[in-house]
């Protein structure tokens, strides 16, 4: 090859390269890296702390002890004859864990719909997505408050919040609500506290009117579902319970503070051994104060699992269930967590005596039914005695012309008729069936309501103390009706 030809060669190849070059440089040419429209600049450590507000921060340190509440009613549906059941959700609102072992506080009004309906069930949504079935451990009226308990697994547990004080509260200082407005769980709002000390009247689930007084007022939005939801300080802590807000008004709302929820859980008015309240808990027929840094018996019902297993009034708690009682939340908490299949042990003072003494727990509507009526009762499900509970069922939907009508849930079978009592005198025998109770009816007079559970029938009782019932008895194939005298039962547990 001549040099001529050499530099020609050379050349081309050069122009070749150049014109590759002036390609790759033509953006249509060459396929790369969509670059979008918007560019994200993520934020580094700076950048979130400065959007790291104390409002952000409260919310991150309570919002894991925020649930959500929802109230579910089993309906009958379909066919003809006896129905099967589905649930759905008649109520929901919010509620505020307080102990680790799931005790929540809410409104009364959030849960008033599931007392004493066996048909209706609480389940509790934590934020974390487990839900929970739960029962109500007591509830007070007067102060729109009640307390629940979550069924937790052995060991399961749960994050309490932190609580405040309200008596130093400051208004105009920021707060924070958090709850569950229209189901949207954990919705947080913020503003500022308005006023203390506002009264608000309101219709209640019981149909009467109440007055509310002592509360904190707050333009932070509480909508319907915050109900029972919290109501924080700009530390994070608990201040107040969020209960209403104000009808046909913007930006005010109102809260239960923290200080009348402490008074009306430490005296015992969400927290007492009711004969009616949570009706399926563990019930020893005693009752528990602190005196002196002791925890002492202060009433026992006659035939209780405490009086037989020979409990006094007047006895020191100092060990249950093997661990040691220091006040009487240890006690309840204790008590929760018994078994109702096994003996509950407790170590006991009396006098200059130590007694080891084994009471077996029995439900608190059993308790109930018993100190005011004299009835041990059990409860046949149908998966125990189907027969049973459809006979009782088409005895008493019998003449009342209903098309589709639900299967009983449990026949009240009595066990035993305690000597003396007022069913002894109505001459109840065990092996009959408490099928129905005749109560007032809305709009007048009486009918027949289904008896379906022992916690159905004490909490009828329970608002009759003193009074009487008229109950509707299966005997065989008999069709028995009568009025039974209902025991009053005093705070020292005697009638």
């Amino acid at each position: 090859m001549s040099g001529s030809t050499t530099a020609v060669a050379a050349l081309s190849i050069a122009f070749a390269l150049l014109a590759r070059s002036g390609q790759a440089q033509e953006p249509d040419k060459v396929l790369k890296e969509r670059q979008p429209s918007l560019q994200v600049v993520e934020p580094d450590e700076h950048d979130r702390d400065l959007r790291m507000t104390p409002v952000v921060r409260a919310v991150q340190k309570a919002a894991d002890s925020v649930v959500s509440i929802y109230i579910h009613h089993q309906r009958g549906i379909g066919g003809t004859g006896l129905a099967s059941n589905r649930s759905v959700t008649e109520g929901q609102g919010s509620g505020v864990i307080l102990d680790e072992n799931g005790f929540v506080i809410t409104n009364w009004h959030v849960i008033a719909a599931a007392l004493g309906n066996d048909a209706m069930s609480v389940e509790i949504k934590l934020k974390d997505g487990r839900a929970k079935s739960a029962r109500i451990l007591s509830h007070s009226p007067e102060h729109d408050l009640a307390l629940l308990q979550l069924q937790l697994e052995d060991g399961e547990r749960v994050q309490p919040v932190s609580i405040g004080r309200s008596k130093d509260l400051m208004v105009g200082e920021t707060v924070v609500a958090i709850g569950n407005p229209q189901g949207h769980a954990n919705t947080v709002t913020s503003g500022v506290l308005s006023a203390i000390g506002r009264s608000i009247r309101v219709q209640a689930p019981d149909r009467t009117m109440r007055e509310y007084s002592g509360l904190l007022q707050t333009d932070a939005a509480i909508n319907q579902g915050n109900s029972g939801g919290a109501l924080l300080d700009i530390t994070g802590r608990l201040i107040g319970i969020n209960n209403a807000m104000a009808m046909g008004a913007e930006n005010i709302g109102f809260a239960i503070p923290v200080d009348t929820m402490r008074e009306v859980f430490e005296t015992q008015l969400l927290s007492s051994d009711s004969l009616t309240n949570a009706g399926d808990a563990p019930w020893l027929g005693m009752d528990v104060a602190e005196n002196g840094g002791a925890i002492v018996v202060n009433k026992v019902v006659r035939g209780g699992p405490a009086a037989t297993a020979g409990i006094r009034i007047g006895d020191v708690i100092e060990i249950a269930s093997g661990e040691n009682v220091r006040t009487r939340l240890d006690f309840t908490r204790r008590l929760l967590r018994a078994d109702q299949d096994k003996p509950f042990a407790l170590r006991l003072r009396r006098e200059r005596e130590t007694l080891d003494l084994s009471p077996q727990p029995w439900s608190r509507a059993e308790g109930g039914v018993l100190a005011m009526t004299g009835l041990v009762l059990e409860e046949v499900r149908p998966t125990q005695d189907r027969q049973l509970v459809e006979t009782v069922t088409r005895t008493f939907w019998r003449g009342k012309r209903a098309f589709r009508v639900p299967l009983f849930a449990a026949a009240l079978r009595v066990v035993e008729v305690q000597e003396g009592s007022p069913a002894a005198a109505l001459r109840v025998a065990p092996g009959d069936v408490l099928m129905a109770a005749e109560l007032p009816s809305r709009f007048g007079g009486s009918g027949e309501e289904p008896l379906e559970s022992r916690r159905t029938l004490a909490s009828w009782l329970q608002q009759l103390q003193g009074r009487t019932i008229r109950l509707v008895v299966l005997r065989g194939n008999e069709d028995l009706a009568g009025t039974l005298d209902v025991r009053a039962v005093e705070s020292d547990g005697t009638r």
